[in-house]
């Protein structure tokens, strides 16, 4: 009995424990079950944001939007190309030696205010002292404009027995215009990077942009004006300098459509602020600087003397094939006043090309002003920095009409004065035969009175002058013309009426009533 109850205890424990490892299978293959369904679940929703992300990658990247640095912190990109002679004095190894030698110089001179590549210039580049003289700025822009340069600066190594020139241009991305040429020598071959270096300072031209424009007020930004050069003399715009203003032009899509500068007209610096200049407008023209606008900028460039003098043409306007000969011109370092007429003036005739010489000034401020004369009239008063252009063409109003009746008016003076002198001539004769009862006299100098001009004709032919040369200056579109011209006629017509006023015979008739008896 006892036996049986053991027994039948082991059997129900067996018995239990099968069926609690029984129980527990099938939750582990619920479990696995579970977890194979939600996998399945989740595999299409993985699938489908794999496509999505797959779409996503073949749609194009959207353009990264670069912000450039303010202008006065945004240096120039600059690329320095060196024309070395190609000779046994200068090997390979030594080119390279010397364009690592100028690259270093211009660094430590820039500093920051350049981001500067500086090379050999490559055979398809290379240039010569000649061929930079005739270099042409449409080309240069054609060649550098895409390729990212703000500035280029070449420059060209020649060796002619022991002396070295170097000359150096520069191409602005800005302006589109090539520089002066630099040209310098020396005997030192030690100091042949240094020469180089030189050169490229100076032919590099800083340019800023307007900043305000209020009336007379003008301040520019400068390119770059918070890295300032090491030497303070490379230092931009400095107080005295001269800057020329220059407008540029912009598509819809801030493409450039064209750069123009303002004729006549120079910006002296008068105070400087580090990355920012006040100056001072010397022009021809009331206010040239226009404001900026959405398509336009302002822009200014540092102007300096490359040459000892500057030839000046001066032609009338729309005929510059017949040049002004033998003009009287006046060169004065200020505009004469009432108060302050300039006395001291240089003198220029102009020669059978219609040509001046104007030299640079020694000393003092290099801004000049150039007076052009016709007679008592000035046709042209400019402004004028010798030296910053060998060749300049003064177009000048056309005053051949002004010049036709400044001689009829002085003809119609002399006549005017002659009626006068002969008028009163005839007066006193007539008292004297009066006084002697020279009757048969008195007659004849009475009949001369009643012949003498009348102030109508004389009136008339001032008139169809003036109708003439007014006509003249109205097709030639000379409004500046037509108003001397009116005025010459007017001030002859005033010295008619005066003095020709037939009062004044009235007057003499009734003196020299009652003198003769009846």
């Amino acid at each position: 009995m006892a036996l049986f109850s053991i027994r039948t205890l082991i059997r129900a424990f067996l018995l239990l424990l099968a069926v609690h490892v029984a129980t527990h299978a099938v939750h582990a293959q619920n479990d696995d079950s579970a977890e194979a369904d939600a996998a399945a679940a989740a595999e299409p929703k993985e699938n489908s944001e794999a496509g999505e992300a797959g779409t996503a990658v073949e749609e194009p990247p959207k353009p990264e939007v670069v912000i450039p640095p303010p202008f006065t912190l945004r240096p120039y990109e600059v690329l320095v190309q060196v024309s070395w002679p190609v000779d046994a004095h200068y090997p390979q190894e030594r080119r390279h030696e010397l364009s690592n030698s100028v690259s270093r110089d211009l660094t430590s001179r820039f500093r920051q205010m350049w981001s500067m590549e500086c090379r050999e210039a490559l055979t398809a580049e290379r240039q010569t002292a000649s061929a930079l003289q005739q270099a042409n700025a449409e080309e240069w822009t054609a060649k550098y404009i895409e390729q990212g340069y703000d500035k280029v600066l070449h420059v060209v190594v020649e060796q002619n027995g022991v002396v070295q020139k170097v000359t150096a241009v520069e191409w602005c991305l800005s302006s589109q215009t090539l520089s002066p040429l630099v040209q310098l020598e020396s005997r030192d071959s030690r100091e042949l990077a240094k020469l180089v270096a030189d050169a490229a300072s100076r032919a590099f031209r800083p340019i800023g942009e307007i900043e305000v424009s209020e009336g007379e007020k003008l301040e520019f930004r400068i390119r770059a004006g918070e890295f300032p050069p090491e030497d303070p003399a490379l230092a931009p715009f400095q107080v005295g300098q001269y800057l020329i203003p220059y407008v540029r032009y912009f598509g819809k899509k801030r493409e450039i459509q064209s750069v123009r500068t303002i004729p006549w007209t120079y910006l002296k610096v008068v105070e400087r602020d580090r990355s920012r200049v006040r100056v001072e407008t010397k022009s021809a023209f009331g206010q040239p600087v226009p404001k900026a606008g959405r398509r336009m900028e302002v822009m200014v460039m540092l102007l300096r003397p490359s040459w000892d003098a500057s030839e000046v043409l001066l032609y009338p306007r729309g005929s510059r094939r017949t040049p002004l000969v033998g003009y009287h011109c006046d060169v004065v370092d200020r505009l004469p006043t009432k108060e302050d007429p300039v006395p001291e003036r240089d003198v220029y005739y102009s020669t059978r090309e219609g040509t001046i010489r104007i030299p640079v000034p020694e000393k003092g401020d290099p801004l000049r002003y150039l007076m052009v004369h016709s007679g008592q009239s000035v046709l042209a008063q400019l402004p004028i920095l010798p030296g910053t252009a060998p060749w300049l063409e003064v177009e000048v109003p056309d005053d051949r009409a002004r010049l036709t009746v400044e001689g009829e008016v002085s003809l119609l003076q002399g006549e005017l004065i002659d009626i006068i002198a002969t008028r009163e001539v005839v007066f006193a004769r007539t008292r004297a035969a009066a006084k002697k009862e020279d009757w048969t006299s008195y007659d004849k100098f009475n009949r001369q009175i009643d012949e003498l001009p009348k102030l109508e004709e004389f009136k008339g032919r001032i008139e169809t002058l003036q109708l003439k040369a007014v006509y003249q200056a109205q097709q030639a579109k000379d409004r500046v013309a037509e108003i001397r011209i009116k005025r010459l006629c007017g001030k002859v017509l005033e010295s008619a009426e005066t003095h020709l006023d037939p009062g004044r015979i009235a007057e003499f008739r009734g003196e020299m009533r009652g003198v003769r008896p009846e």
